[in-house]
């Protein structure tokens, strides 16, 4: 009995095409070009990033689960790490982890061509830790970025600089936290993004952080919240 649906987990890992695992949680066709299994295969971002993932077999049956190490290249990335998806492809219950490398903005300008601010940035990962277990989010790790500027698209403003950063992610009993500071004055916190327990995400921009961004007020918190669903339909 365990042989056989272990040998369909095989199967069903091995041929299930990449595009109808990237329909089922939710991938834009019209901006992700998805090509290969789910076993083995690689997405192109855009015009300039491409994702590429070999699927583990023997962690996938030890696991029940589609585990996938993954590298991420582009202009200032070069990211790995691996992933956990539960089978059928849930995306809102995956578990990753081992990210380490860099990530530079010019995928932020691809995942949000309408994000009103540019920026010379990029962002360091070592060995972040994210996991999405039903009602329980969890996380631990260090993003570090070093110094930058941001400016606003719309606006002739001269560009902010923007000092080094530490995004210190944790988590407590309502879920998942992730604090930005300032590498060199750590007390003072930028930003505070929450994913709630009960899939929420609450970011919070408090107004050291909303000095840094051009033309954003800064004598009060900013607050956004939505639904995890709105990412992960």
């Amino acid at each position: 009995m365990l042989l056989g649906i272990a040998a369909f987990l095989v199967s069903v890992v091995t041929h299930m095409p990449a595009r109808f695992a990237a329909k089922q949680i939710g991938l834009p066709s019209d901006a992700v070009q998805v090509s290969g299994t789910i076993w083995t295969g690689y997405a192109r971002l855009g015009d300039a990033h491409i994702l590429s993932w070999q699927t583990s077999g023997w962690e996938s049956l030890r696991r029940m689960a589609v585990v996938v190490n993954w590298h991420l290249e582009g202009p200032q990335t070069d990211l790995t790490g691996r992933i956990a998806v539960p089978l059928p492809p849930r995306a809102d219950r995956a578990e990753l982890d081992a990210v380490r490398g860099t990530l530079g903005w010019a995928l932020v300008d691809a995942a949000l061509p309408d994000l009103p601010i540019r920026c010379e940035a990029m962002a360091v990962f070592d060995g972040l830790r994210v996991g999405l277990a039903p009602g329980v989010r969890i996380a631990e790790g260090m993003i570090l970025a070093p110094k930058g500027q941001c400016e606003r698209r719309d606006s002739d403003m001269p560009p902010v600089p923007t000092p080094a950063l530490t995004a210190a992610l944790s988590s407590d009993s309502e879920g998942l936290v992730a604090v930005l500071v300032q590498t060199d004055l750590p007390q003072t916190p930028l930003a505070t993004a929450r994913l709630t327990n009960t899939d929420r995400i609450i970011v919070t921009i408090h107004p050291a952080g909303a000095a840094l961004v051009p033309g954003m007020p800064s004598s009060a918190d900013s607050e956004i919240e939505l639904p995890l669903a709105t990412l992960f339909p």
